[in-house]
């Protein structure tokens, strides 16, 4: 099944085991112009937008994000209020999970 609109919707906080520690922060999505949008705000205070998200099969949720230096393709399952897997990059793949607020 493909995640609903309305189940990814609102502000998520994350976290992003990586070798070099946590990363935490918020994902906020919502809906504009027809399409799902979506950000991401980090706890050290930066702010970067989704280049792309999608919503695809077997409840997955797909987004890329530009950082300016690599492109980070997040694929995470939906699964009520919780969302878990991973961030890939060029430098290698990440788990995450969610958790929304």
């Amino acid at each position: 099944a493909v995640p609903k609109e309305k189940d990814v919707l609102g502000t998520w906080k994350y976290k992003v085991e990586t070798d070099e520690g946590e990363l935490t922060g918020t994902l906020k999505f919502e809906k504009k112009d027809g399409a799902l949008v979506g950000e991401v705000n980090t706890d050290d205070g930066q702010v970067f937008t989704f280049s792309k998200v999608e919503l695809r099969e077997n409840d997955v949720l797909y987004c890329e994000l530009d950082t300016g230096y690599e492109v980070l393709e997040i694929s995470v399952s939906v699964k009520g209020k919780a969302m878990e897997g991973t961030v890939g990059s060029p430098g290698g793949s990440f788990p995450m999970t969610c958790e929304k607020l």
